[in-house]
């Protein structure tokens, strides 16, 4: 089976909104798959636990059995990993659902990176931040409710004939 390498990020900024995203890599360095998500105000490391799900979420949708993830945040890389222990509570759900989700694959690594390696993830996670989300075509499964028959009814509008 092929190993996929996923970069994750989440961005939060002011008090609204919070924005994750995942691009999913060939070892060869193809891409595979990319998504990205807005959500509800969380904290940092909440929205990194976030980031880090959905890209095991693409993972498996891409029908991956190994795959590595790449974050710029030690504290999910650390814990994840063992070497950190989880004390939040809020962080631990999110940590033992993680645990959950890797379980369902042959191999998962947890790699922390320096924001420098991680731009994409970062700029896709800044773009679904600011409300402006991506998918690769094929994903729609992988978008939150509603956000499929949106895109569906703005691919009709975009295709009716120019009124004159």
């Amino acid at each position: 089976m092929e190993r996929l390498v996923v970069y994750v990020d989440g961005a939060i900024a002011g008090n609204r909104y919070t924005g994750i995203a995942a691009v999913a890599r060939s070892e060869r360095g193809y891409f595979r798959g990319w998504i990205s998500r807005q959500m509800a105000r969380m904290t940092n490391n909440e929205a990194e636990y976030h980031a880090a799900l959905l890209g095991l979420e693409l993972a498996g949708e891409l029908g991956a059995g190994r795959v590595d993830i790449l974050s710029d945040s030690e504290v999910v890389v650390r814990q994840m990993m063992g070497t950190s222990r989880v004390n939040s509570p809020r962080l631990k759900g999110l940590h033992r659902q993680a645990c959950r989700v890797v379980a369902d694959f042959e191999q998962v690594r947890f790699v922390y990176v320096g924001r420098e390696e991680n731009k994409l993830a970062d700029a896709l996670a800044a773009e679904a931040l600011a409300g402006r989300l991506v998918a690769m075509p094929g994903l729609a499964r992988l978008e939150p409710a509603g956000r499929s028959a949106a895109r569906a009814r703005l691919g009709q509008w975009l295709r009716r004939p120019a009124e004159e």
